[in-house]
């Protein structure tokens, strides 16, 4: 009977082990051969956002492999349903090799770069990091709502390693990561607008910028005091596709309504403004933005909204930030060297209700649009450069961890 049991246990214990061994090594084998190549093209993980649409487009042009977008597909938004959604990419594959986070994609057929933007695109980005055991490239633009070492490739701004900075000292200096003045924009200059009279576009941002600004009602009554005391021709208010949803009610009543029903001064020779359009990228079917940017001859943007200034500037456009006498911390700091470089200038119109704060020494030729102090000449930014360096930083990347 011992003898028995014995080989019996013997058997068991071979058994374990072999079973064991089965578990370690086949699906490893397994995965080896699935991605043991990668398709030479570049996806853009997108969710359909307006502006950093052209930021990921410029970046994956620019790595010079064709380009495919892949939309992401929307996750949950209650937190403990989203955590359950996400337990079929944590816990393995489906059947079929579907990703779960990104529309038509399949395990087997996997980039060699994938490039987002948006926090929710960053799911569909780390799962197909993970499907392919980190041989795809990642990139993300911008700080991601994850671990810094979890995105294979960061393209940072100054801002951003000021925000790092401001952590701790060391946190500003990541081998992953690489920095330019402005956020990628995608877009080269262009030949200014001729017009005998001003064209405004006016772009309002989200509503919030941690770093150290936070849209007012009482912003949009400065915007509307300044525009109402300049020539201007025609007006168009551009609204960012996430905004605070009390910032979009209060566009509509203290904007756009003040601005068509302006009372008249018969003494005056100046024309009530009275083409204003607002261009809403929440709705669909909106024109291009930076054919709408294009159409300006001057930009102005709230402070809290960085990509499209960014976007304004490559195009060579004058831009004029409002809210920059509020901006704190870290971002008074980033405005003052924009600022420093002749990039933006501070929104402060001539003959506005603060024109006594003017500076009396003036002696060029006055910005109507920034009549605080005299400004030297605008300044050029080689945004094409950044995508270059960029986009050589991601190739040596890609070797580095490929090697």
């Amino acid at each position: 009977m011992s003898t028995t049991l014995g080989n019996l246990l013997r058997l068991s214990v071979r058994a374990t082990r072999v079973h064991r061994r089965w578990i370690t090594i086949i699906p490893k084998r397994t995965r080896v051969e699935r991605h043991s190549s990668l398709l030479p093209e570049t996806w853009i993980i997108s969710d359909d956002n307006a502006i950093t649409n052209y930021s990921t487009a410029g970046v994956a042009h620019a790595l010079g492999l064709p380009v495919e977008t892949k939309r992401v597909i929307p996750q949950p938004t209650i937190p403990i349903i989203g955590q359950l959604s996400g337990l079929r990419s944590l816990f393995g594959e489906s059947s079929n090799g579907k990703l779960s986070c990104v529309e038509d994609a399949y395990t087997e057929s996997m980039p060699r770069f994938a490039i987002a933007a948006t926090r929710q695109a960053l799911p569909g980005l780390l799962e197909i990091r993970k499907r392919t055991d980190g041989r795809t490239m990642t990139v993300y633009l911008g700080l991601p709502d994850t671990k810094l070492s979890n995105v294979d490739a960061l393209l940072l701004t100054r801002l951003d390693q000021m925000k790092l900075r401001s952590i701790g000292p060391g946190r500003a200096n990541l081998d992953n990561a690489i920095s330019t003045l402005l956020p990628i924009s995608g877009l080269s200059p262009i030949t200014p607008v001729s017009a005998p009279d001003p064209s405004v576009v006016i772009c309002i941002g989200t509503g919030f910028e941690p770093s150290g600004f936070r849209l007012l009602t009482t912003d949009y009554d400065r915007i509307v005091d300044g525009i109402l005391h300049l020539p201007l021709s025609r007006i168009r208010i551009v609204m960012d596709p996430e905004p605070n949803r009390g910032m979009r009610t209060a566009l509509e009543s203290r904007v756009v309504k003040r601005i068509r029903e302006q009372p008249v001064d018969p003494n005056s020779t100046k024309k009530p403004v009275t083409d204003v359009e607002v261009i809403d990228y929440a709705v669909g079917g909106q024109p291009p933005l930076a054919e709408v940017l294009a159409s300006a001859t001057h930009v102005i943007a709230t402070a809290d909204n960085i990509p499209v200034i960014s976007m304004a500037v490559s195009m060579g456009l004058p831009v004029y930030i409002a809210g920059m006498e509020r901006v704190s911390n870290e971002l008074r700091s980033y405005y003052h060297m924009l600022d420093g470089r002749n990039l933006v200038r501070r929104f402060y119109p001539q003959n506005s209700r603060y024109s006594y704060m003017l500076a009396p020494d003036i002696t060029g030729n006055i910005d109507e649009f920034s009549a605080i102090r005299d400004h030297d000449p605008w300044g050029t930014y080689d945004a094409q450069q950044d995508l270059s360096d960029v986009a050589e930083f991601i190739k040596e990347r890609y070797i580095e961890i490929n090697s």
